[in-house]
This record gives structure tokens, sequence and C-alpha cells, in this order.
């Protein structure tokens, strides 16, 4: 701190001030001494590091004399490599130029040995030889060919003659071999033509050739006629045949040139047409269903359904085989394969197989049409009510039908036959949904085994079984349809390997199939509301008895007893004839009769006698209801805790025996009410 600083700070006119700032300079006196002793301390530190900096300086300059060297010799590398690579560039122009020479030398000496060689090897009937000297000529570079032409006569003028005279030759010796059907010359000849640039040329005299074998071929399997399905087989041996002669031209085919396939095949697919048209005029099973006075058996029908189910099925697989044949060839470019199978879908959907198979079709959707109907009219029938047998197999029989008609059209592996029929069997089976509803229409009487208090249940009538059992055939119906969707859909899209369209069309008609099922759930809960209006009185008669204030002490116990032991007998008849239908009915039923005692037991006036009995019955109620109708358990908890505050000896016991969460304050307070000896005033000072 400076003089004038201390001055400043300290009155040094007086002793105190004056000793104040003399202590001030002796402290700073010690710091400076202290930081004078510890500079002085490093000072051998100090002088070591400016010794080491002196010496690399010195060193700098030596350093700084090779990077400088060091940069001159990558300079002069670098320029060498420039040079270098310059001549390499020449080096290579001038061995390409070299290349490009030599090959158009190679070129004008084939050339000549080409325009040579061919006549020798047409005279010496060696067409191998000369379709190689003209593939050679065609391979050549066009400037190798204009500068032959500039230094004399155009070469092009005697190959293009030397090529058509060996296409005639071929040709000719081509329809020599087709005539006697020497196979291997054939084959032979038309390897020839691509090489001479005759592709098209070659594969229409092939396809020639192929399309009058095939149309031999085709008459023989028409002839053969043996066995029960004719028709079918004979159709499966034609295109069988027809598939051989299509693989075997592409079997012959050069790589790469998938067009060609599609001018063979629509050379061929006349041939196919013909005779499948032929077959189908001459040997296809149509009959007609007559008129309604003569019907004729539809049992009678399956084997014509079955032949022609299967003769679809093998026109979708020629179909499905004629689309699969560029897809599975591997030489082939993605787009190329794309366009070749639009090219075949388009041949598919001009030929006249295709018209065909259409009319097969609605023959065979006419004939599975007939059979259908006739099959569930002759099912219903037979389903009538009958006094010695009052049992139904409707909907076993219509289900089997169906199901069996669904197969079969999956079988064919036609997409609108399996929609059509879908759609058919779906109407057929919400034809059977409306004949059960109409057999569930009336309930009779007696239909179970449950009557009034202190009476012995009537025997139930033929009508009675009959209608549990049209009960059982509507449940059973609902699940074995949704079932049948879920297959038909699976087994359909399998078999028919469609498109993404295909298979949303598929689902949509099996869904019809799901619209018969929920037809047949509602006519399980028609049947079910019916029994619970038939079955109303008594219900109502029980839930009076349950709640009774009057009761004999002597028949307390039959009384308590009497309920469970009627729902006993009603829950074994209902699980011996139906499921979940039944469950479903015995808990509706208990559910009504809960409701009416509870009704009636806010109704009653009770003193604790009758409160007894009311909670004895209700207690063995709520147990049996546990076990029984687990659905209504709490309504019947709640009835027990009801008649449980109706049994107590005083008030004040109400909140302990009050079941948690089985009545609210109100509700218990309603039903304490009903105590004749219980005050309404102490009622209502209860805390519940």
């Amino acid at each position: 701190m400076s003089l004038t600083l201390l001055l400043e700070k300290y009155d040094v006119s007086t002793e105190e001030g004056l000793q104040k700032a003399l202590n001030e300079i002796e402290k700073e006196e010690c710091e400076v001494d202290e930081a004078l002793s510890s500079a002085l301390s490093r000072a051998c530190t100090l002088e070591g590091r400016l010794r080491s900096a002196s010496q690399a300086y010195s060193k700098l300059g030596e350093v700084k004399n090779d990077a400088q060297v060091a940069a001159d010799m990558v300079d002069k590398t670098a320029g060498l490599a420039r040079d270098v690579s310059a001549k390499v560039r020449q080096l290579d122009l001038a061995r390409s130029r070299v290349a490009e020479c030599q090959r158009r030398v190679h070129d004008l000496i084939d050339l000549r040995v080409c325009s040579a060689g061919v006549e020798a090897a047409i005279k010496a009937q060696d067409y191998e030889t000369a379709a190689g000297h003209v593939s050679r000529f065609l391979s050549m570079e066009p400037g190798s060919v204009a500068a032959a032409r500039a230094r004399g006569p155009d070469p092009r003028t005697d190959m293009d003659a030397a090529a058509r005279t060996l296409r005639d030759q071929l040709r000719i010796k081509f329809e020599e071999a087709a005539k006697i059907e020497d196979d291997a010359s054939v084959e032979r000849l038309f390897r020839l033509f691509p090489e001479i640039g005759r592709a098209e040329e070659g594969v229409e005299l092939l396809t020639g050739y192929l399309a009058a074998q095939l149309e031999a071929s085709l008459r023989r399997a028409g002839q053969s006629r043996s066995g029960g399905a004719v028709f079918a087989d004979t159709l499966t041996r034609a295109l069988e045949t027809a598939a051989a002669a299509v693989e075997r031209l592409r079997r012959l085919l050069p790589p790469s040139r998938h067009m060609l396939l599609v001018q063979g095949l629509r050379a061929l697919q006349p041939t196919v047409c013909s005779s499948v048209r032929r077959i189908w005029s001459e040997l296809s099973p149509r009959p007609r269903p007559r008129p309604p006075h003569d019907k004729p058996d539809p049992l009678r029908l399956e084997p014509a359904l079955s032949e022609l189910a299967l003769a679809l099925s093998r026109m979708q697989l020629y179909f499905n085989f004629l689309r699969r044949r560029p897809e599975h060839d591997a030489s082939l470019t993605d787009d190329a394969r794309r366009e070749s199978v639009r090219a075949i879908d388009r041949i598919i959907a001009e030929c006249d197989m295709t018209l065909t198979a259409q009319e097969h079709l609605a023959h065979y959707l006419e004939l599975e049409r007939y059979f259908l109907e006739e099959s569930v009219n002759k099912a219903m029938k037979l389903s009538a009510a009958s006094c010695d047998d009052p049992g139904s197999s409707l909907v076993d029989d219509v289900f089997y039908i169906t199901r069996k008609v669904i197969r079969r059209a999956i079988s064919t592996g036609s997409v609108d036959g399996m929609c059509a029929v879908m759609n058919e069997a779906g109407a057929q089976l919400e034809r059977a949904a409306r004949a059960l509803r109409r057999g569930l229409a009336v309930t009779p009487h007696d239909v179970l085994p449950l009557a009034p208090p202190r009476s012995t249940p009537a025997p139930a009538p033929p009508e009675a079984e009959l209608y549990l059992a049209h009960l059982a055939e509507a449940e059973a119906g609902a699940e074995w349809t949704e079932r049948l969707a879920t297959e038909a859909c699976s087994e359909a899209e399998a078999a028919a390997r469609a498109s993404a369209g295909a298979c949303d069309k598929l689902r949509s008609c099996a869904a019809g199939l799901s619209g018969a099922a929920a037809s047949f759930r509602a006519v399980t809960e028609l049947g079910v509301s019916s029994l619970r209006a038939a079955l109303l009185p008594a219900v109502t008669a029980w839930g009076d008895a349950l709640v009774d204030p009057d009761s004999d002490v002597d028949e307390l116990a039959e009384e308590a007893g009497a309920l469970p032991a009627a729902l006993d007998t009603l829950a074994e008849a209902l699980r011996g004839r139906l499921a979940s239908a039944g469950d479903l009915l015995l808990t509706g039923v208990l559910d009504d009769l809960l409701t009416r005692a509870h009704r009636t037991l806010l109704k009653n006036t009770y003193d604790r006698r009758g409160g007894l009995a009311t909670e004895r019955r209700c207690r063995r109620v709520s147990l049996w209801a546990g076990t029984g109708a687990p659905a209504a358990r709490e309504k019947a908890r709640a009835l027990s805790a009801a008649a449980a505050l109706l049994a107590l000896e005083r008030l004040e016991h109400a909140p302990d025996a009050l079941p948690p969460a089985a009545l609210t304050p109100a509700a218990a307070r309603d039903v304490l009410a009903r105590r004749s000896d219980f005050k309404l005033e102490d009622i209502k000072r209860l805390k519940l």
C-alpha cells in the first residue's frame, strides 16, 4: 500500500494512528520478504528452463533446413508423378487404339472368311458352321463393316445373299424334318435361326410344328375314354399335353428372349382352346334341373358336380402354369418379368378357353345351387315335427351339406365360384335359421319342469322336447356357422393363392356366413326369452313364496329346501339339452325370481318369526346361486342380506349383521322398516 493511502486511511497525528500505519507497513514488508524468498528458491529451476529453451532455439535452424529439403523433394516427386501419369494415359490411349485396330483387322479377316465360308458350308450342308459365320458377321461392329466397304465392294451384299440362302435352306430342311416328325432334327435346326437373326421366324416354324403335334395328341387324348369321370379325365390329359408342349417350347427358346415365349403361346393357344371346346361340347356332364313336378334327386347330381369341379380346377391349374413360367425364370429382369406376365394375362383373357371356363363355371354354379336348395328342402322336410320322433337334426344336415358344397367350390380354384357358393350357402343357412324361428314362435305348455310351490311338475309333452331340440340346434348353428366361415376363408385363400384384392373379396363373402351365425344367435335369444316368459308365472309364485312372512314352524326345513330342489331339477333339465343357452336361461329365471322376491319383500310386514323363516329360505337360495348360477350371485347375496336384517332380534345388531357392500344404507333402512316391532325413529337414528 502506498504512503498516500496510509495517510488517508490512518490519522498519523496521533500515536494510535501512527502505530496502526506502522503495523500495516511491517505486515507488507513481511509479505514482500516471503515473495522474494519464494522467487529466490525457484531461481535454479528458472535457470534450467531458460537453458533448455536456449538450446532448443539453437536447434530450430537445423529443423527449418531439414523441412525445406523435404518440401523440395516432395515438389520434385509430385512433378515426376504428373509426368508419369500423363505418359500412362498416352500409353492407354495408344493401347486402346491398337486393340481397336486389331479388332478391325480381325473383323476384316473374318469378313472375308465368312463370305467364303458361308457358301462352302451350305454346299457341304454344314448348316451349323454356316450359321456360325452369319452370326459372326452380325456381331461385327458397324465401323469394321464401313471400313471394309470403303476399301472396296460392300461386303454386306454377299453376306445378305448368303444369309437368305441359308435361311431358305433351313426352312426347307425344317419342313422336311417336321413332315417325318424328326424331333432331334427339328430342335437342331430351330436353334440355328436365332444365330442368323431370324429368331421370330424360327419360333413361328417351331410353334406350327408343335401345334400340329399338339392337335394330334389332343385328338388321341379325347378318344381315350375310360373310368367314371370321363370328361374330367379327358380334359386333364388334354391340358397336360398342352402344358408339355409349352414347356418344350420354353426349353428350346434362347435365354433372355422372354417375348418369344409370348409369341409361341399366342400361336399354340388356339389349338388348345379348340380342343377344350370340343371336349366340353362332347363329354361335359350337363344334367339340367327339370320342371317342378319332375325334379331329380340331388344326390344323383353329386358325381356330375364333382367332375365339373375337377375340370374347373384343371383349367385353373393350366392358367396358373402359364402365368408362372416367366415368374420362375431367373434370367429375366424384374421389368421383363412383369412385361411377360402382363402379356400372358392378356393372352389368357382373350382366348376362347377363358370363355369355355366361364360357361363351365356358370353350369357348375347352376347345378350346385339346385343341389344345395333341394338338399336343404329335403333336410327341412325330414326335420318336421313328429309325435313319435320329437328330435330334430335340421342344423346338422344343413351344416353338413353347406360345408360339402363350400369345400367342393374351393377345390375348383375359381375365386368367383367360391364367392358365389359362399353367398348361396349363407342364404341357405339363414333359411334354416328362419325355419327354426318359426318352430320357436309358439312355446308349448309345461316345456320345463318348474311348477309353482306345493305342486308337482306335469310331464313334458312331445312338443316341449321338439322345442328344446330346435333351441339347441339354433345355439349349435351359431357356433358351427362361425367355424365354417373361418375354415372356408382360410381354405379358400390357401387354395386360390390369390392377390390381395381377391382375398378381400373372399373375406367379404365369408362375412355372409357370419351374418347367418348372427341369425342363429337371434333365434337362440328369441327361444330363451320365450322360455323365460313361459316360466314367469311359476317364477312369480316362487318369488312371493320365498319372502312369505307366514310360515309353519313344522314345515320350515322343508320350505327352505323346496326352491333349491326345484332349481336343481330345472338346471338338470336345461343342461341335459342346452349348452350356454341353458346357463343363460337359468340365470335369467333366477334373476326374475330374485327381483320379484325383493319387490315383494319391500311390500310385506314381518315379525321376528317371519324374518327368521325368510332369512333361512333366502340363505339357502343364495348358497345355491353361488354354485348353480354364478351370474346371479350378487343379487342373491343382496336378498340374503336383506333377509338377515329381517331376522334380527334387536335393532342395534343391524350394523354387525349387514355384509359389506351388500345394501346401501337407504335400502337397509327400507328393509328394517318392514319389521313391525322396530320403530321408525330408532331406524332413522341407526348408524349404518
